[in-house]
């Protein structure tokens, strides 16, 4: 939360989308802090997914055909992001609680993104269009 409260005082917060300037860190720490309710998916659980072009898709109905040699796996996953289905990817964790999604997120390496098949299309990307301030 250090980072959105620098960013204010030195005026760089973006005047129409505040939250573009908090961290995936940021967000976790002010929903642990007031108790804000979250979807399951956001914890770490036993899955059946298959993986994808580098991607953990979920599968848990018939709305993803799965390719010849295709065969989901239960693993422990879960979700940094949220997106349109099945283009948001899972990642393995066993962040099962708040604290624990806070304690990954401070050794965290890669982009709350990384799930995001989208993002992997070089110049079109939402990480790239964040980075070049589009949003």
């Amino acid at each position: 939360m250090a980072a959105v409260q620098r960013a204010q005082e030195q005026g760089r917060e973006h005047p129409r989308l505040p939250l573009s300037n908090w961290t995936e860190l940021d967000i976790w720490e002010y929903i642990y802090l007031e108790n804000i309710p979250i979807v399951p998916l956001y914890f770490a659980a036993e899955r059946p997914v298959v993986e994808r072009d580098g991607a953990l898709i979920m599968v848990d109905d018939d709305r993803l055909p799965l390719k010849p040699g295709e065969t989901p796996q239960m693993r422990r996953v879960r979700f940094r992001t949220l997106g349109c289905y099945p283009l948001t990817g899972a990642i393995d964790s066993d962040a099962d609680s708040l604290p624990a999604i806070i304690r990954e997120m401070l050794l965290a390496r890669t982009s709350e993104r990384q799930g995001r098949v989208i993002d992997r299309d070089g110049g079109a990307s939402m990480e790239q269009k964040k980075q070049e301030g589009y949003f």
